[in-house]
Order: C-alpha cells, then sequence, then structure tokens
C-alpha cells in the first residue's frame, strides 16, 4: 500500500514539473493511451483444480495503457538531447505495471547528430521486439493470448544503450544492456543488432540477440520479417529461432539481479536445451486507409523442442480476428475473437510460454476469448 502511495505522489510529481516545462518549452509532450476491453474467456483455473469461464473489464487487445513525457532540444549543428518517461498502468484499477516501475515501459536519455545517428542510454525495448513492432500484424498486441510471443526473446531491458542510424531506406540499432552484476562482464548482460530495409510498400529485416542469465547461461534468438502493401491490404510474415541453455533463468523481478525486469521465459530445471521455432502470418484489411473499419486476420505457431527433462515437444497455436472502427485519430472501438490451443508439453511442463504470459489454462489444451473495446489516445 505504502509503495503504491509513494509511486502515485512520486508520478503525480513528474506530472506537474513536466506540465510546468511545457509552458515554456515547445519541445516537450505530455501523450498517453488508455486501452480497455470487456473480455470473456473460457478454461481459467479456480480453487480444487477445475477451470471455469471468466468476464472481467481489464486492458485492452491492442495497447498497454500508458502516460508518457518526451522532449527534445536543439544543440545546434544538426545536434540534439532527447528523453523519454513512460509510464504503464492497469487502466481498470491504476495500478502501476511493469513490476511496479514507476517508468517501466521506457525510462532514457539520448542525443541525437543528423551525421552520426542517436545514442540513448536507460530502460528500452530490445532489439527483438522492436524488429517485431514491424512486422507482427498487430505491432505485438496487449492480450497474454495475442501477445505470449514477446517472452520467447524479451521486451524490455533495464540498463541499456542503443545506437540507432538510419542510411535513406537502410535502419541499424545496436542493443548493449549491461547485467550490472559483479564478476564477469557478459552476466545479465543481453547484446543484440537488427537490420531493417524499408522501400516504398515494402519492408524486410532481420535480428540476432542474446541473453545471458546470472550464471552465464545463454538465451539466443535470431529471426527474420517483412511486410508487403498491395492496395487495402497489408501482408505479414516473421519466424524467429531461440534456444535456452539448460538452466538458463532470469532473476525475480525488483531483485536487482540478471534480467529482473524482463519479461522473459525461464528454463529453470531443465536440462536440456529449449528450441522454439515461431512464425506469423496476418493480413491487414484498411479500404479506406486509415479511417473507419480495419480488420486483422492472424496466426502465430510455435513448435518446442525440450519443453523439461523428459525431452518433451509441444506446441502454442493462436489465431485471431479483430476489427477496428476509428471515430478520429485518437478515439477507436474493437471487438475481438481469438482461440489459443496447446499441445504436448506447453500443456503442463513448468516453463510454459502461456504460463510465462501468467494465463495458465488450468491443464486444459485450448482458451476461446472474446473482447470488446475502447481505445484513446491523447
Amino acid at each position: 500500500m505504502k509503495k503504491n502511495l509513494m509511486a502515485s505522489a512520486m508520478l503525480g510529481t513528474v506530472c506537474c514539473a513536466v506540465s510546468g516545462a511545457a509552458l515554456a518549452q515547445t519541445n516537450v509532450t505530455v501523450y498517453g493511451i488508455i486501452d480497455t476491453a470487456l473480455r470473456f474467456t473460457d478454461n481459467n483455473p479456480v480453487a480444487g483444480g477445475s477451470t471455469a469461464n471468466q468476464t472481467a473489464l481489464g486492458a485492452g487487445a491492442i495497447f498497454g495503457s500508458r502516460i508518457g513525457f518526451k522532449g527534445e532540444e536543439d544543440l545546434g549543428g544538426g545536434t540534439s538531447a532527447l528523453f523519454k518517461l513512460e509510464n504503464g498502468f492497469n487502466p481498470t484499477t491504476g495500478t502501476l505495471g511493469q513490476q511496479g516501475q514507476l517508468f517501466g515501459r521506457q525510462a532514457y536519455v539520448g542525443l541525437k547528430d543528423t551525421n552520426w545517428g542517436e545514442i540513448d542510454a536507460g530502460r528500452q525495448y530490445g532489439v527483438a521486439a522492436v524488429w517485431s513492432f514491424a512486422y507482427d500484424p498487430l505491432g505485438v498486441a496487449n492480450f497474454n493470448e495475442n501477445s505470449w510471443e514477446y517472452y520467447l526473446y524479451g521486451y524490455r531491458f533495464d540498463n541499456t544503450l542503443k545506437y540507432n542510424k538510419k542510411w535513406g531506406a537502410l535502419a541499424l540499432s545496436v542493443q548493449y544492456s549491461a547485467g550490472g552484476q559483479a564478476g564477469a562482464a557478459d552476466i545479465g548482460a543481453t547484446e543484440g543488432v537488427s537490420l531493417n530495409y524499408a522501400d516504398g510498400p515494402w519492408s524486410v529485416g532481420g535480428f540476432y540477440q542474446q541473453s545471458k542469465d546470472q550464471n552465464g547461461k545463454a538465451a539466443d534468438v535470431a529471426g527474420l520479417g517483412g511486410y508487403y502493401l498491395a492496395g487495402p491490404a497489408k501482408l505479414y510474415l516473421q519466424y524467429f529461432q531461440a534456444t535456452r541453455d539448460p538452466n538458463f533463468a532470469k532473476a525475480a523481478s525488483n531483485s536487482g539481479l540478471a534480467l529482473a525486469n524482463t519479461s522473459f521465459l525461464s528454463n529453470a530445471g531443465n536440462l536440456l536445451q529449449r528450441k522454439d521455432g515461431m512464425w506469423t502470418a496476418g493480413v491487414a484489411f484498411n479500404p479506406a486507409h486509415d479511417k473507419g473499419w480495419t480488420v486483422t486476420l492472424a496466426a502465430m505457431h510455435d513448435s518446442v523442442s525440450n519443453d523439461s527433462s523428459r525431452g518433451d515437444s509441444g506446441s502454442v497455436t493462436t489465431a485471431y480476428a479483430l476489427a477496428e472502427y476509428n471515430f478520429s485519430k485518437r478515439t477507436e472501438v474493437y471487438v475481438d475473437l481469438d482461440h489459443t490451443r496447446l499441445s504436448g508439453g506447453e500443456i503442463s511442463d513448468k516453463n510454459t510460454v502461456m504460463a510465462a504470459a501468467g494465463s495458465s489454462f488450468g491443464g486444459n489444451t485450448g482458451r476461446t476469448g472474446a473482447a470488446a473495446g475502447v481505445i484513446v489516445k491523447f
């Protein structure tokens, strides 16, 4: 309770300070998104080992709700200083998201130069996540059942240096997230690189990322993806492979240890190397070009080997349909229908993708969800 009160007070202080700055400096912006949905799901665990249906009002299908502050100062000669602070919260309870971190979505400061590129320091998205934003049909969504992919590569990383540079249609991003642990320099560290090429209606890109846990065990991820805009339809396809060393494990949230505040699937207790092969394909149909209706149809599938020390194989598959109606650039409503299917070790083994996402199916093989929601941006 005290932590929540303290966090609320700190957020209020920052809001006042930044709002005051905004009056004096036109290059400081306050922004946000609130996405809330009424959602039905089946096969939710209840006491006694059975499952039941659930209807709940909570976080929305597409975006994590947030309030952010960003600014940029022109230093002359094509160089500028910049910052971003972004808080995540639950829109129906007001509680903090991202392990209770005040600015758990993003918190960084940087320098940008028209010739040399941009370097930022702080809590940021990893290169794999930014790659997936471009080549996922929903830009990585927000329900556990339509966004579980990011637990395979990690989402946000503390203590991160990231360099970004563009040469026309080609964009480079290099990430180094310091582990901050005593001992070997790579304990808890994450290193990654991505290249993307965008030319008119199409884009392709790839990445490689490696994270080390407290004991130097590695999680390696590499992928390729692309999109193509064909009239009112935008086609998406991406594929990545992930491997986790035996006993690879992220530390507990807010522990200060390796990968503590990164959403990441562990492989603790597994004496074998876990392997995931994940693909996503979909289409977003927008006949009015960003006005009126957009309909997105997509499927995600992960083939898993060595779920556990028994050498189990398994899979996770989600198919979803989402229809959005935009009243304006800031306000929209939507309806969602999705179905997720589990097989093999992903049903009940300890380290499963859906368990990492916080969505146990209670030993069942599937879950169907339906939702209606509203988004307001400011």
